[in-house]
């Protein structure tokens, strides 16, 4: 089971390191998740963020988020 954790948008500045994950959808308007998570598979922690968030979603991306020194 995939541990994660939802983050906030406004609360990512207090992240070292989140994942977004993106709906890639023929849509103008794509959704947005972000996460922190330990998991080392980063693809089925993603897909449970979109099943138990966005369940309608077929087609998404992972975008890694880290922070520079």
């Amino acid at each position: 089971m995939a541990q994660y954790q939802l983050v906030e948008k406004h609360t990512i500045e207090h992240h070292n390191e989140y994942y977004e994950v993106r709906t890639t959808q023929d849509s103008d308007q794509p959704k947005s998740l972000f996460f922190t998570t330990n998991d080392e598979n980063l693809e089925d922690v993603a897909a449970a963020v979109m099943a138990d968030h966005l369940p309608g979603a077929k087609h998404w991306t992972v975008i890694p988020h880290r922070k520079d020194d």
